[in-house]
């Protein structure tokens, strides 16, 4: 049974809007872009975030934590640049080790790194004992100039085990350069810097250079947000536009439709800037999505406009989108609250903030869709006042309806004629599709968001295969007093945690200042590799650092302990 909506009475608020539209079209078309334009000033403002931590709410313990360990020590995500040669000699050969200490340099000049926190073969001291007790001296005290200099580094660093693994492959075939960022908000401009260092590296025969770590990653994310939207957005638009020239065989409702949409996207980006909230990694998908829920309601003004025309060739045109408007606005609004109401649903109950204001300003972005296609689009239909195609006022007059009706009017009348049968196949998918949800993995490596061409994959996967990892889980240690990490009994205990942490499948290597420490106690008992153990002494501990500083440079052990005092266990 077909309602006649002509038989139920016309709202007179609906009326009287519609009319007023109509009757000054050019006045509601200049307040549109005017509004439109004003709000875009703001889209400059616009910044990216793509960091890990954007995902966890400000009032998350781990984030807290976190911000409050970088406030004090300074921590932030690395950029890892690796220096691989599969040589007999590995990156132990005058010209790997020349570009190892190049790479460290020129990254070291770079605004927004931390030169006093660049780690590299370039950068470290080596320990060894003296007659007149220790000397931290630099690996490349003398410059590898010949292959004797550089086998002798490789003797030294291959003697030491805190950096095998970590900071050399323990074939000697790869070494890294770890660079910390000043402001990680500039992460992906000193990316791009850093690729361009690498396309001008002086590398030699079978050098490669690979750019990883979870600071490359958020700089990379960066690009290829921007590479996305530059295919996505342009793509949907483009489908859409053809779709609704094939449908209404008219130029001007593909035109209107695309202002629709530029509204919707770029006032909801606007209105983001406004608000001080970052475009996120999940943002992306809000433009897309917001061009396909844009044309929707337009389509269906478009409709009902074009087959009252066609019906009623020679009504008055404005009469026509009055009646449309009257018609359709209500439907449309419905729909445009039922949508907004699901996305406030997932600003409601989601935790992590990409999330919540994915769901908030797709929301929003709906919602200036319903205005733009409710206020701009009658009055522009006024103004222009297409005409119905041929091909639908041929289908009127003959009360035809066109392939799609009948095709959609003979698969009802199938689904009418075997109700219990459709019933059936459906809920027998929906079963399936839940069962086969169980099997559904969660993948939270954010490397696996990359294809596998893509460089930074190739560079993750690259370092992976050579050191222990290119991702550090940092565990702070606290002691209740002065000196207390100096307790040989605290020590021990964080010796336990770090073979430990060993055990676990996902670590390939664990460091901490245990490492330090055995060394220098190696390194002051003749050089024995028996002696590569923990002091028993907390006068001797603290005499070993104390040692340590006077022998290298005075904010040497300040940066030592910062990265490995305190922290760091490496996964």
């Amino acid at each position: 049974m077909r309602c006649d909506v002509k038989s139920l009475p016309k709202p007179i608020m609906a009326s009287r809007l519609a009319t007023f539209i109509v009757q000054y079209p050019k006045l509601n078309v200049l307040f549109s872009l005017l509004l439109m334009f004003i709000l875009l000033s703001a889209l400059p403002k616009l910044y990216k975030d793509t960091r890990a931590d954007a995902f966890l709410a400000e009032d998350n313990p781990a984030l807290m934590y976190r911000n409050k360990v970088k406030e004090q020590f300074g921590l932030s995500d690395p950029i890892v640049v690796a220096v691989i040669n599969e040589s007999s000699d590995g990156v132990f050969n005058p010209g790997s080790l020349n570009l190892v200490n190049w790479l460290s340099e020129e990254i070291s000049t770079l605004e927004n790194i931390n030169a006093d926190r660049v780690t590299s073969l370039a950068t470290e001291n080596n320990i060894t004992g003296t007659a007149e007790g220790m000397a931290v001296v630099p690996f490349f005290d003398e410059f590898p100039d010949t292959q004797q200099v550089a086998d002798e580094i490789w003797r030294q660093v291959s003697d030491f085990p805190l950096y095998m693994g970590n900071l050399v492959a323990k074939n000697g075939q790869a070494t890294l350069i770890v660079a910390e960022l000043n402001d990680e908000a500039l992460v992906e401009f000193t990316y791009q810097e850093i690729l361009m260092l690498v396309k001008r590296a002086p590398t030699t025969l079978g050098d490669e250079i690979h750019v990883a770590g979870e600071g490359a990653i958020a700089g990379f994310l960066g690009s290829y947000i921007d590479a996305d939207a530059q295919r996505l957005n342009p793509l949907a638009g483009i489908i859409i536009t053809i779709i609704i020239l094939l449908a209404f065989r008219r130029v001007s409702p593909g035109i209107l439709s695309n202002v629709i949409i530029a509204a919707s996207v770029l006032m909801t980006l606007s209105i983001m800037a406004l608000n001080d909230v970052a475009f996120f990694v999940i943002t992306n998908a809000l433009p897309v999505i917001l061009i396909g829920i844009s044309v929707a309601d337009s389509i269906h003004i478009y409709s009902h406009y074009f087959e009252l025309q066609a019906k009623y060739p020679s009504r008055d045109k404005k009469e026509i989108i009055v009646e449309t408007f009257e018609e359709m606005w209500r439907p449309i609004t419905l729909t445009t609250l039922t949508t907004i109401a699901g996305f406030l649903g997932l600003y409601f109950a989601a935790y992590m903030p990409p999330f919540k204001y994915f769901g908030l300003f797709t929301a929003v972005g709906v919602a200036i869709a319903w205005l733009y296609s409710l206020v701009f689009l009658p009055a522009s239909l006024a103004i222009i006042k297409p005409s119905a195609s041929k091909g639908m006022i041929k289908l009127a007059q003959n009360k035809q309806v066109g392939k799609l009706s009948q095709i959609m009017v003979s698969l009802g009348k199938v689904t009418l004629g075997n109700a219990k049968m459709v019933i059936a196949i459906f809920m027998v998918i929906i079963v399936s599709g839940i069962y086969a949800a169980t099997y559904l993995v969660v993948n939270e490596d954010r490397i696996a968001t990359f294809h596998p061409s893509e460089p930074i994959f190739q560079a993750d996967t690259a370092i992976n295969k050579y050191l222990n990892g290119t991702y550090n889980l940092d565990i702070i240690i606290e002691a209740n007093e002065n000196e207390g990490l100096f307790e040989p009994a605290n020590l021990q205990m964080m010796q336990a945690l770090q073979d430990y942490a060993l055990t676990l499948t996902n670590v390939q290597g664990a460091t901490s200042i245990i490492d330090y420490l055995k060394q220098m106690n190696r390194s002051l008992n003749g050089g024995s590799k028996t002696s590569y153990r923990l002091p028993q002494e907390k006068e001797l501990i603290a005499q070993y650092f104390l040692i340590y500083s006077a022998s290298s440079d005075p904010t040497d052990l300040k940066k030592k302990s910062i990265t490995i005092i305190e922290s760091l266990i490496c996964v």
